[in-house]
């Protein structure tokens, strides 16, 4: 079975954002994983979970909400 990871980025305008991947997305260009600020493999019971949902229960590490 794939593995999915729930992962928070660092977007463009420096907040971090939610997003799932699949494993297979972690094969690829370096520059792709300097936006990585965390990453969690999703359980079965996680995986029909929305991003939102998993945001509120896994949110963005401290100090990684650079609101300006």
């Amino acid at each position: 079975m794939d593995e999915y990871y729930f992962v928070w980025i660092r977007g463009l305008d420096g907040r971090p954002k939610p997003q799932i991947w699949a494993a297979d997305q972690f094969e690829g260009p370096g520059w792709k994983f300097r936006h990585v600020i965390a990453r969690r493999v999703l359980d079965a019971g996680e995986r029909g979970m929305g991003v939102d949902c998993l945001a509120k229960l896994f949110p963005a590490p401290s100090g990684q909400d650079d609101r300006t």
